[in-house]
């Protein structure tokens, strides 16, 4: 049975009301290990271009091609259940616009609250455990139909999202929704709701993250083995490979984070090379 089964119109309707649905230990931990099994190979290498390996970017490290590295993962991000609840969501066609897997691997200060750029949904599926010590992303409950006044937003050297200091906004505490449960919890959110991630002292927190959009938006760049293709039903494919893109996607050829198409993060190759000699550096540390 799909482990997106038990999503309904009900579920649709809170996500239209709300901005966010959290579905603790949605997935088996049985397929959160063989996603983590699959992945533990990439964490042990580094590259600028991860098409075979993982990336490091500040405090996090990513594996960017996941329909290279496990074919569980892709099942779970392209499960049926799951598309059609897309569909009927965006009242269209869906198109996965892009999905990666997210490793901290160093304390953070945390991220103020934003609302990200773009359109769509995004959907967390946590392959550990939601715990403050290592940061879980909090949730203000239908910020995402609230207008902002810009008296409120931060100026961010980073066109990623749109910030806002919190103690200085229209929300307050009683507003936030904490994401709970266990290794498997699935939170579905649209792009625009006001969300947060709070200080955290231990790394670690890994999750798959997914963005998918209607069938008319552009997608970035995916690299899927054959052996996975085959496996893929026409509904799966569809969402995973055809877009509407009119630009070129340079997503398989750039270096590091300099900006494409689809990129909203716009880090030089130079500071691209300083978090790896960082990392490398702490990874001896450690060992």
């Amino acid at each position: 049975m799909s482990l997106f089964s038990s999503l309904s119109q009900n579920h649709l309707d809170q996500l239209n009301q709300d901005g966010v649905i959290i579905f603790p230990n949605m997935i088996s931990e049985d397929a959160i290990n063989e996603v983590k099994k699959d992945t533990s190979s990439w964490y042990k290498n580094v590259s600028f271009n991860n098409r075979i390996s993982s990336s490091v970017i500040g405090n996090n490290q990513w594996i960017d091609h996941v329909g290279l590295c496990s074919l569980k993962a892709i099942q779970l991000v392209l499960d049926v259940d799951l598309i059609n609840f897309l569909k009927k969501y965006f009242q269209s066609g869906v198109s996965l616009k892009s999905v990666s897997i997210q490793k901290k691997i160093f304390a953070e200060k945390g991220i103020p609250l934003h609302s990200d750029l773009g359109e769509g949904l995004s959907i967390f599926i946590y392959l550990t455990k939601p715990d403050k010590k290592s940061g879980v992303t909090e949730f203000i409950k239908k910020s995402h139909l609230t207008k902002i006044n810009k008296k409120f937003k931060i100026q961010n050297k980073i066109d990623d999202a749109t910030y806002l200091d919190i103690n200085k906004s229209p929300f307050s505490e009683k507003d936030i929704i904490e994401t709970k449960g266990e290794v498997g919890t699935v939170v579905i959110f649209h792009r625009a709701i006001w969300h947060q991630l709070p200080k955290f002292s231990a790394p670690g927190r890994e999750i798959i993250m997914i963005q998918y959009t209607n069938k008319e938006s552009s997608s970035c760049d995916h690299l899927i083995k054959n052996s996975f293709l085959n496996l893929l039903l026409p509904i799966q494919k569809d969402a995973f490979l055809n877009n509407s893109s009119i630009k070129k996607v340079t997503g398989l050829s750039k270096l590091g984070s300099d900006a494409g198409d689809s990129d909203v993060y716009k880090i030089p190759s130079w500071k691209m090379l300083l978090y790896v000699i960082r990392y490398k550096l702490f990874s001896r540390a450690q060992s």
